[in-house]
């Protein structure tokens, strides 16, 4: 394989050939295959063909053709063997094309892969409490519908009052109609949530009513400040009764 050639032929006959453009006319399979080093006339108007063949195997120079892009010459002779300097190993395989090279393996520290599992966890567990936080609320808005009632927030409030009158006045008694009125007047979930959770609902779902907030909020508070009493004075009550009919008084042009 790549070893010089020389082919003398004896006669041309075509006149009309040009030596200087002579390639040997070949199959699209073997066209890298054999090659024309040189070509030149010879005195006995033949040719020197000088060429070398690429791939092991059996040629036959009568199989060749020369051309020069116009005209042809059909070449005659015996057959060539040619054979390669490497010789196969006994058990070798046919080569095989490369794989490729992409994508190229690259080595990542674990501690990266722990990051990554790190922020993972830390986006589901939030997804988990916002979807946990959403389907609270919900159910939070649907059991105000369980108070509804005919009557008016209002007007409800001041009946439950006068039956705690009759019965002196129970702190029980009448922080749940007072809890009862925010309830139905603002739509909060006055029984299911402290008062600091209270506070911050009326404020993200109505913001507009600052003032209402922040009076709801000082009477809770003083709720609070009522239970831890040993005992109330009946005047004590009744003045804390009156405040929060003033609270209903001021705020039930507000009512949603």
């Amino acid at each position: 394989v790549g070893d010089h050639i020389h082919l003398l032929c004896s006669a041309n006959d075509n006149a009309a050939f040009s030596p200087e453009k002579a390639v040997f006319k070949l199959a699209e399979n073997q066209k890298y295959t054999l090659k024309i080093l040189n070509l030149k006339s010879t005195l006995q108007n033949g040719f020197d063909i000088d060429f070398t063949i690429y791939s092991p195997g059996d040629y036959k120079i009568g199989d060749l053709i020369l051309t020069d892009g116009n005209s042809e010459i059909s070449l005659s002779g015996a057959a060539i063997k040619v054979e390669s300097v490497i010789k196969p190993a006994p058990d070798a395989k046919p080569p095989e094309a490369f794989g490729p090279i992409l994508p190229i393996g690259i080595s990542i520290p674990a501690f990266y892969y722990l990051i990554l599992i790190g922020v993972f966890l830390m986006f589901a567990v939030y997804a988990a409490y916002r979807a946990n936080r959403a389907i609270f609320y919900r159910k939070l808005r649907e059991n105000l519908k369980k108070h509804n009632s005919p009557l008016e927030a209002d007007t409800q409030f001041y009946r439950s009052i006068r039956l705690a009158e009759k019965a002196g006045y129970p702190i029980d008694q009448i922080e749940n109609a007072f809890r009862l009125y925010n309830l139905r007047a603002y739509q909060l979930p006055m029984f299911e949530l402290t008062n600091d959770r209270i506070t911050k609902y009326f404020r993200r779902n109505f913001p507009e009513y600052k003032d209402t907030r922040q009076n709801l909020n000082k009477v809770l508070g003083e709720f609070e400040e009522l239970r831890k009493k040993p005992e109330l004075l009946p005047a004590e009550k009744s003045e804390f009764v009156k405040k929060l009919h003033r609270y209903v008084s001021k705020h039930k042009g507000q009512d949603l």
